[in-house]
């Protein structure tokens, strides 16, 4: 079935060397995700509407949230008629949004299987334009933190009972050296990893499971309003899918891209570095 997102599927040479995941065994995934019910955050494009295409394919009940209520109507319509799908137009940022979802799950008696934080917002923006734009942060903390542990919260005690399945859809960049212009959109996708993290222990003794997929530059409407971004390696929403759903088939725990490993020890030889680097580009 083609992407969601065709329009961003061309290549660079490095893809499949630097991002290799293989298909998705169809036997096993039928196996992890029939007869659930599937909340995806984030579904109205990218990798949230490649996922909900994909496992529109077996008998589930999906949950589709998004801002965007149109574009969430475009997607269902496009699932195939095996999965049941409903959906919410919500925004994260809004706490009494999210209430309101959560009590009328719970007044319908739907407890989820699966949950997949999909949702995020990126944003690039250098310290001194950000001196009157404090919501940046804001916002930024609300879809990326805030939002997503209001909804976890909410939502626990059905994926205890289900004995389900909690997947973040998170960003390599956590275990990188920092970047600069990026302090909004790193600072709260590493708040969210560290509240999982402590949580995690407390989630899996009481018969939750968390994975967490940390992925490199997605070719996505979101990421390619950058120009540079269309130059650089990148995986297709196609293939983020793929590594996402592997997760749930084996329960893993943590993926990354076997390439991090490169900058990352580079860090280590040379600490310093990129930050001298930048440093001398900020200068110039």
């Amino acid at each position: 079935m083609p992407s969601t997102e065709d329009k961003y599927n061309f290549s660079h040479p490095l893809d499949s060397f630097l991002f290799p995941v293989r298909s998705v065994n169809t036997h096993k995934l039928a196996v992890a995700v029939s007869n659930k019910t599937i909340l995806i955050t984030g579904a109205s494009y990218g990798i949230g509407a490649e996922l909900a295409l994909r496992l529109s394919h077996y008998p589930v009940k999906l949950i589709l949230l998004a801002r965007t209520k149109e574009k969430l109507e475009e997607i269902r319509s496009q699932c195939v008629d095996k999965a049941t799908v409903l959906v919410y137009s919500i925004d994260l940022r809004e706490e009494s949004a999210v209430n309101e979802l959560l009590l009328e799950l719970k007044t319908k008696g739907i407890n989820i299987d699966i949950l997949i934080s999909n949702a995020g917002h990126s944003i690039y923006r250098k310290l001194l334009d950000s001196t009157k734009r404090f919501h940046d942060t804001k916002r930024s903390s609300a879809i990326n933190f805030t939002g997503p542990v209001q909804l976890l919260l909410g939502l626990l005690p059905g994926l205890i009972i289900q004995k389900g399945i909690v997947v973040n859809v998170s960003t390599v960049s956590l275990f990188l050296p920092h970047t600069a212009g990026w302090s909004a959109y790193h600072s709260s996708k590493a708040a969210f990893d560290h509240w999982l993290r402590c949580a995690e222990p407390e989630m899996k003794s009481a018969g939750a499971s968390l994975c967490q997929v940390y992925l490199p530059l997605v070719r996505t409407r979101m990421s390619m309003i950058v120009d540079e971004n269309h130059k650089r390696p990148a995986m297709s929403c196609a293939k983020a899918a793929d590594a996402i759903l592997h997760s749930i088939i084996r329960r893993r725990r943590k993926y990354r891209p076997w390439c991090i490993a490169i900058p990352r020890f580079l860090d280590i030889l040379a600490p310093n570095l990129w930050y001298r680097l930048q440093l001398g580009r900020l200068k110039k």
